[in-house]
């Protein structure tokens, strides 16, 4: 009979990455992605997961900035349940300076009778769309953007993260898919916002309130932040910023394609979606079961599913009740009870006797684990963790040699990585590049610059305003640098 000591190395070695594997995967990536490409120019409109696990997504975007924009933006994020409205000044040289405000959907006069308030299907567009332009308004007045009794105010460009599927006619023009997360704007009234332009929404009730604003832009996070890198990154003498990643409750990538206009494309920025990505991956049985587990996505979202923090909880504790079996007690049974922020302070806990761990399972499982099994859960939430990394690393890699700047002579590339996994873990931000030199070779993976981002979702957007209108400014013709 095996013991929990066997188990647990089969355990380990299930989830240490074979390094042969993930070149291999590296390749199949990057592959994947040429693919998405061919796939887009024979059918823009319509993605086929059977073709490409990749959606690879127009942004609309012809150009990264150049670090001298200059000038006061605004971005509008908006994703959940929270809106937020950020102003930025841009100073040129890379640099900025930002103030932002935030009010919660569930607080609108508007809606205070509904449950739900904003986000109950009762609510109308109109005033979801209004409440935003109200708290735009009136944070430009505190900004003292706004004078009321002014004779004449000053319009200024606003960029808009709108983090709903939505389908992208133009840089100015998403048409709102669907709802997701809970959201029932607009479903039982006359006013729905569903199959609406969503920038065309938000000018009007602009116009409504008199604010002077209006949005040129609309993005996800994952492209706001290769922006806010590539302009932060003119002040540095560091490699051009042509990726972004996002690294946090998901995964997703986004580049800049030189030759996406040959494949089809309006711009040559590309949202590459990657979550989906589902060729060569190292799954486990514990990896199967999380995925049949997920009834509303099953098959989808394999990469994600074994890389973000949404899952990481979930995957360890799967891997911990295996090893543990009937040691481990009810409650970690319990379908998602640890989550990724749990396995952090576990991984972190430097306490000579894991005193920090044991008081952790103890308040979330109801058991005083002892020293051994404390071991054995260090160790695999240490395994899931570190593959992670390593499968972020692969993504990093292969998007890299994708933009063809993994050469000396054209100096490399940066990565703008923004998201709570590559931020706040400091064991991630370590180990990453411990397998880029892994899978790429020490000489080409030291082309790669890693630039840690911040607000790619607010000050990537407001950036993204500036940069199209300076696009518009020069009569909109694309350019690399």
């Amino acid at each position: 009979m095996e013991t929990m000591e066997q188990r647990l190395e089969r355990y380990i070695e299930y989830f240490t990455p074979n390094l042969a594997h993930y070149r291999n995967m590296v390749a199949a990536f990057e592959h994947e992605m040429q693919i998405g490409l061919e796939a887009h120019l024979s059918n823009p409109d319509v993605w086929n997961p059977d073709v490409c696990s990749f959606k690879m997504l127009d942004a609309c975007i012809d150009r990264l900035p150049t670090g001298r924009e200059k000038g006061i933006y605004y971005a509008l994020d908006f994703g959940g349940t929270n809106f937020r409205v950020v102003r930025a000044a841009l100073k040129g040289r890379g640099k900025l300076s930002f103030s932002q405000h935030k009010r919660s959907l569930m607080n609108a006069s508007s809606t205070a009778s509904f449950s739900k308030g904003l986000m109950d299907s009762r609510a109308t567009a109109s005033q979801m769309f209004d409440f935003f332009s109200e708290t735009c308004k009136e944070f430009m007045v505190k900004m003292a953007d706004l004078k009321p009794d002014a004779a004449q105010k000053t319009e200024h460009q606003a960029g808009f993260t709108f983090s709903f599927p939505c389908t992208l006619k133009t840089i100015n023009n998403a048409i709102l898919m669907e709802w997701t997360k809970g959201f029932e704007t607009g479903r039982s009234t006359n006013d729905p916002a569903e199959g609406h332009d969503v920038v065309g929404m938000t000018n009007a009730a602009f116009e409504r309130f008199e604010v002077p604003l209006k949005v040129s832009a609309v993005l996800n996070d994952t492209v706001g932040t290769l922006l806010s890198g590539a302009y932060e990154m003119n002040r540095d003498n560091h490699p051009p910023c042509l990726i972004g990643l996002i690294l946090g409750t998901g995964i997703n990538a986004a580049y800049f394609e030189k030759e996406a206009m040959e494949y089809g494309y309006k711009g040559n920025i590309i949202n590459l979606e990657c979550g989906n990505f589902n060729r060569e991956l190292p799954t486990t049985n514990v990896d199967h079961e999380l995925d049949f587990a997920d009834v509303a996505n099953r098959g989808g979202q394999r990469l994600e599913k074994m890389v973000s923090g949404a899952y990481i909880g979930e995957l360890s504790r799967r891997a911990i009740v295996k090893v543990l079996q009937h040691h481990a007690p009810p409650c970690a049974w319990k379908p998602h009870s640890l989550s990724c922020e749990h396995v952090c302070t576990i991984m972190t806990d430097a306490s000579s006797d894991y005193g920090v761990t044991e008081n952790l399972l103890s308040e979330i499982w109801n058991h005083s684990f002892p020293y051994a099994q404390l071991c054995v859960i260090r160790r695999l939430c240490h395994a899931i963790m570190n593959r992670s990394t390593a499968l972020s690393a692969v993504v990093i890699a292969a998007v890299a040699r994708k933009t063809h700047h993994l050469q000396p002579a054209m100096g490399g590339v940066s990565c703008a990585i923004d998201g709570s996994l590559y931020k706040c873990i400091p064991f991630f931000q370590r180990v990453i590049r411990t397998y880029l030199d892994a899978v790429l070779g020490k000489n080409i993976s030291s082309l790669i610059h890693l630039l840690p981002a911040d607000d790619g979702s607010g000050k990537g957007s407001a950036i993204c305003a500036a940069t199209v209108g300076a696009s518009k400014a020069s009569g909109g013709s694309s350019f690399f640098r």
